[in-house]
Parts: structure tokens; C-alpha cells; sequence
């Protein structure tokens, strides 16, 4: 039920990191808004060692909302550990206008298990024009060409964990978020 930053020194990731267990959402105070219409958002995510398989996983949240809460538009992308070295799972979700790739599609999200201490990845979403790609570790995992309008430029961001119960030890640390303008 919280999210908490810091140095995740228990499980010796270095650098800082926020804690997300529970019932919790995170959104970026600092963010500059709108993000630009063409850009690349990385991140680092760490999921513990033994997370309980099927459990929630942390959606990255990209919205284009005209009131705080409610998006118009919006790109999801959730991911969740696979168990014994096995490639975990990845949902991406949009919400868009008609014409464009719309609705949930599930890929593999390969090198993210539970089996190591720290099952660490580091995620990128591209958007380039009507064009998204992801990436995990460098390793492209989708590709949509006509994904959103070139024009929609997304206003808030968030990451959160939610939905069902979950154990305390089913934790997710998340560092270096970075947007950059392509």
C-alpha cells in the first residue's frame, strides 16, 4: 500500500529508487507538461527475487487528459515478471481516437523473471509521429506504425500497481526516468 523512495540498499540496487507494493501510484511532480509530440521515455524497473507469480504488475501510464483523471487518450504499458527464468509479460493498452491500433495486446517481456535477487530491465517507449515501439533491455518487443495521431501530445504521467491483493513481498523498484526529445 505504499510508494516510497530511496536507496533500495536491502536488495543492493544502487542509486535511488521508488518503492511501489500494494495499492500505489506515483506521479512525477516535476514532469514538464506537455511532453513533446516526438520522444523516447526510459526507465528502470527491478522486480524482487520469488515475486509471486500472476501477481499485479506496474503500468506505466501515458495520458493526454483535459481534466486532472480523465483522459481522452491514453498509452499503457504494464509489465509483470515471469516465474523460474522464464520471460515475463507485457500488456499494452491505448485508448485513441478511430483509425488507429486501439485496445490491449499482450507480448513477451524477455530477461524479466523472478529467479534472480534483482530482476532488473530497463524499459524505453518510443513515439515517433503515428509510430510507438518498446523496448526492454534494447531488445525491440512491439511496433505499431499507426498507433496514435501525430498530434496527440500526452499531459500526465504515472506509474501504479493495482488491483486484487498482493503480498508485501511482491515489490517493484523504479529509477531513471528520463524523457528526451527526438
Amino acid at each position: 500500500t505504499t510508494a516510497s523512495t530511496g536507496a533500495a540498499r536491502s536488495r543492493r540496487v544502487p542509486g535511488n529508487w521508488a518503492v511501489m507494493v500494494g495499492e500505489a501510484r506515483l506521479a512525477p511532480k516535476l514532469l514538464r507538461t506537455p511532453l513533446p509530440q516526438d520522444f523516447t521515455l526510459t526507465y528502470d524497473l527491478v522486480a524482487v527475487q520469488n515475486f509471486t507469480w500472476g501477481a499485479k504488475g506496474l503500468t506505466l501510464e501515458l495520458a493526454n487528459e483535459a481534466s486532472a483523471g480523465t483522459a481522452s487518450a491514453y498509452l499503457q504499458l504494464k509489465l509483470r515478471p515471469g516465474f523460474d527464468g522464464r520471460d515475463g509479460e507485457a500488456t499494452i493498452e491505448t485508448k485513441v481516437p478511430s483509425g488507429y491500433v486501439s485496445g490491449t495486446k499482450w507480448v513477451p517481456a524477455p530477461g524479466f523473471s523472478n529467479n534472480k535477487k534483482n530482476n532488473r530491465i530497463a524499459v524505453s517507449i518510443r513515439k515517433a509521429g503515428e509510430r510507438i515501439q518498446v523496448f526492454i533491455d534494447g531488445s525491440k518487443i512491439a511496433d505499431y506504425d499507426k498507433a496514435m495521431p501525430a498530434t496527440l501530445l500526452f499531459n500526465a504521467m504515472s506509474f501504479s500497481v493495482m488491483g486484487g491483493a498482493s503480498e508485501e513481498k511482491d515489490k517493484f523498484y523504479v529509477s531513471k526516468i528520463r524523457i528526451s526529445k527526438e
